[in-house]
């Protein structure tokens, strides 16, 4: 007999992680006791959990730590799905219950178990990022700072900030180079002109599915695969949504540099705006797209 597949929907907050599967709704601290006895108590299920800031991945990496089965999903997919389905109120216990509903529905594929590097990789680049969001904000209050006290501490702030951030960085090339695949995709990441090792880094603690998807699946994955708006004789304009956000900041820095310095896309974008007369932002972000998909095909292409 073919056993029904049980799915355990799993709505994540900083602090609790709640399940519903498929009969009971329980709360979970969100730590690794927590996880543990999420585990225990769901069982052999399909953990499906909602993609939250990060919140999501200690619990969802340890379900697949211990060889069981978890999808990581885009929380508006399943935000639409309830308010099809008519459900308007939202809480915890219905939002666990409507992504198990969801995954009924839709049956989501496993995410891939990340190695160790990669969860390494991920947890620096995330670090680098909040350094780096720290220091301009810093700079800003020290030019408006006018007691001398805190003018030095806010200059201890920012020398104490400046060596945090060099040693993520060298935290980041050690990871790199004690891991021979992400080494040859980073690599094959900077060979497109526009895209350095920032970005590559990024995309690859990000997007550790490059170079095993096609370009439209790679574009949508990262909320930039733009969409139709047609009904009846009215034909809508097209617009990118969802994804994952860090990627498009990361990609957006790059398609600045991109328009200014790589050849084949400069005058991509310039065609765009002056030609075909579209806005600017909406050139950026088939630049976007553009470095996005060159980077997936020069992985994908590569012997690793």
């Amino acid at each position: 007999m073919n056993m029904e597949k049980v799915y355990c929907g799993v709505d994540v907050s900083k602090k609790h992680l709640d399940a519903f599967n498929g009969k009971t709704a329980r709360r979970f601290d969100n730590t690794c006791e927590g996880a543990t006895a999420l585990m225990n108590w769901a069982g052999n299920a399909h953990y499906v959990f909602e993609s939250t800031g990060g919140y999501e991945r200690m619990a969802a990496w340890m379900v697949m730590a211990a060889d069981g089965t978890a999808s990581i999903v885009n929380p508006s997919r399943v935000r639409h799905f309830a308010l099809g389905m008519g459900q308007i109120a939202k809480t915890d216990p219905i939002d666990a219950r409507m992504i198990c509903d969801f995954a009924s529905h839709t049956e989501p594929k496993p995410s891939k178990k990340p190695s160790s590097a990669q969860r390494r990789l991920t947890a620096l680049v995330d670090r680098r990022v909040h350094l780096s969001d720290m220091h301009p904000a810093e700079k800003n209050r020290l030019g408006t700072a006018d007691e001398p006290e805190m003018i030095r501490l806010i200059k201890q702030h920012l020398k104490w900030l400046e060596k945090q951030l060099e040693k993520i960085e060298a935290k980041i090339t050690d990871t790199l180079a004690e891991d021979a695949t992400m080494t040859k995709k980073a690599k094959c990441i900077q060979s497109i002109k526009g895209l350095g090792i920032v970005n590559a880094v990024t995309l690859l603690a990000h997007l550790p599915e490059i170079g095993t998807l096609s370009r439209r699946e790679i574009a949508s994955l990262a909320g930039l695969a733009p969409f139709n708006r047609d009904s009846g004789g009215k034909s809508g304009r097209r617009h990118v949504c969802g994804g994952r956000r860090r990627l498009r900041s990361c990609l957006y820095m790059a398609a600045m540099n991109a328009r200014t310095y790589n050849p084949v896309l400069r005058e991509f974008y310039q065609r765009l705006v002056n030609e075909n007369h579209r806005p600017k932002m909406v050139a950026l972000t088939a630049v976007m797209r553009k470095l996005l998909i060159a980077a997936n095909s020069a992985v994908k292409n590569a012997e690793i």
